[in-house]
């Protein structure tokens, strides 16, 4: 009897909904973008809400239904609203039941700001609008597999012997319907073109074994006992002795009659090979000086940098009365100069980095929070990287690097540093919703966990080399506003990334600021230009600015 194997499956579906929201909001001050006197813009975070809703086809939709058109087009509300929201459903009755909901992508629509309060650097007030989005929930299903038995294969192999038994039979019936035989002889049936059906002549039936027997085996039979005869006859007159240098020369003769096929195969193979070897020679003898002169002149060329050159250690340093964290570096910009510099870093300087990131009492939960938190670490290392510039100040003195360049080599030094992913928790990829997460600590990638802030502060990072986008851009951001550039620090919640972007007449994507226009520049990936950053993160509306140097304070 079959058995067979019960398969559990969850199916995510999706409920769509629609109604009315209306919630309170608070507003802090954005210093860097305001001027306190004719305009002022506030970082929004919606505290509370309650969402209202009718029970029909259009305000609540099955997931096959999807999502109304009304809300199709919207982009994601950016400010994110509190979870398990409560959910306000009057049917067709009039009667009316509260749920707790957590609403997935959700989306407002004709929202309004109203009734706001102002207290110093706050901003108080009621938020209301159309919202719409989806309740996840599970489906399950049951599959059955069948399980193969012996009994089952037993089965399948009789009705397959019964299939071959009666081709077979029929075959051989067919045969001898076409065929007769008599003693040696044997004749067919053929159809003329009318169709008609008529027997062949009798024809001698052939042997296959005396087939086999040809002209040229004979041959070499005879030849075989000639050649024995020569051989055995003389030595039983004349005595081994005197033929023995015969026997060898007859017996290599004779070897090569035997092999001779393979003999001339390999030859012919050797001879091959060598030709093409020959020709490959020529063409690589004509081809080499030209690829050469060309790689030579070709910007995208990179030399071969041996890692194990990169060394880092701690020595005391009497000089500076502390240890150094130092770290040679060797990297290409993108013209493929090549640099090599120290990087170094007081031991001190790293651990009271360290415990000021780790003093911090601010929350992370919304977007002025982190630019405080950025502000704050920014402000404290600024100083700190005295030694770093210092190895700076001598590169480009050394290379004679123009005020244009001099960020190229300096972001081009951060991008080479390997990747390291930075997290406030464990690097357990099974406590993260992030795809990006997921997958990067599934591949094994560099991750250093229970970072408070998921952050490194520049000296921590210059100490370490450990650090992933955020870290990237805030040492960066430090270095060029030392060097008095004009820069920002640009963040975006919607893409959870981190770049900078500067005031410089590069080409490239830009961001718009204060009527300035600031080239946008990838800090996490290798050779990778000022301007150019990927299409799926390339929309500028969803980029806010967490830090601004100096020239624009």
């Amino acid at each position: 009897m079959s058995k067979y194997e019960r398969i559990q499956k969850r199916i995510e579906r999706r409920t769509y909904l629609q109604g009315k929201f209306k919630g309170k909001f608070i507003g802090y001050l954005d210093p860097k973008k305001s001027d306190l006197k004719n305009e002022n813009f506030y970082d929004l975070e919606v505290i509370s809400g309650k969402i209202t809703s009718t029970k029909d086809e259009i305000n609540i939709r099955h997931w096959e239904t999807g999502e109304p058109e009304e809300f199709q087009k919207l982009n994601n509300f950016l400010t994110k609203l509190p979870e398990n929201l409560p959910l306000e459903i009057i049917d067709k009755t009039g009667n009316t039941k509260t749920y707790q909901i957590n609403l997935n992508e959700i989306k407002l629509n004709n929202y309004e700001l109203t009734n706001q309060v102002y207290d110093k650097h706050l901003v108080f007030g009621d938020i209301v609008g159309n919202i719409s989005g989806y309740l996840k929930h599970y489906e399950t299903i049951y599959e059955y597999k069948k399980i193969i038995t012996s009994e089952d294969l037993e089965d399948v192999l009789e009705e397959d012997s019964i299939l071959l038994s009666d081709e077979t039979s029929s075959n051989t019936q067919k045969k001898s319907e076409n065929l007769q035989t008599h003693r040696d002889n044997k004749r067919l049936k053929n159809n003329s073109i009318n169709k008609a059906s008529y027997w062949a002549t009798w024809e001698k039936e052939s042997n296959d074994k005396d087939s086999n027997f040809s002209f040229w085996a004979s041959l070499g039979l005879i030849l075989r006992a000639i050649l024995i005869f020569f051989l055995v006859t003389p030595f039983l007159f004349f005595g081994w002795q005197l033929f023995l240098p015969l026997i060898i020369i007859i017996g290599i003769i004779y070897l090569f009659t035997i092999f001779n096929d393979v003999i001339v195969s390999i030859f012919k193979w050797f001879f091959r090979l060598a030709g093409f070897g020959f020709i490959a020679f020529i063409i690589f003898s004509i081809v080499a000086p030209i690829t050469n002169s060309t790689s030579s002149n070709t910007v995208d060329h990179v030399n071969n940098i041996n890692d194990s050159d990169e060394v880092a250690e701690v020595k005391h340093d009497h000089q500076f009365k502390d240890s150094i964290i130092s770290h040679h570096r060797i990297w290409n910009d993108y013209a493929n100069n090549r640099y090599e510099a120290n990087l170094k870093i007081r031991l001190s300087d790293f651990n009271k980095a360290s415990r000021l990131r780790n003093s911090i009492s601010l929350p992370l939960n919304t977007t002025s929070q982190y630019n405080r938190i950025v502000s704050i670490i920014h402000n404290y290392d600024l100083a700190k990287l005295d030694l770093v510039y210092k190895t700076l100040d001598s590169l480009q003195k050394e290379n004679r690097i123009n005020r244009a360049d001099f960020p190229k080599v300096i972001v081009s030094l951060v991008q080479d540093i390997p990747y390291s992913l930075i997290l406030q928790a464990d690097c357990d990829p099974n406590i993260y919703n992030d795809n990006f997460i997921n997958d990067y600590l599934n591949n094994k990638g560099d991750c250093q966990g229970n970072i408070r802030y998921g952050l490194l502060t520049p000296v921590e990072f210059m100490s370490t080399l450990k650090g992933d986008c955020d870290t990237r851009t805030l040492l960066l951001f430090t270095i060029l506003n030392h060097y008095q550039y004009d820069v920002v620090m640009l963040s975006s919640e919607l893409y959870k990334h981190s770049i900078i972007g500067i005031n410089l007449p590069y080409r490239g994507i830009s961001k718009s600021i204060n009527g300035k226009n600031y080239i946008v520049w990838e800090t996490t990936s290798k050779g990778i230009p000022p301007g150019i950053i990927p299409r799926e993160i390339a929309d500028m509306r969803f980029w806010k600015v967490s830090l601004m140097s100096n020239k624009n304070i």
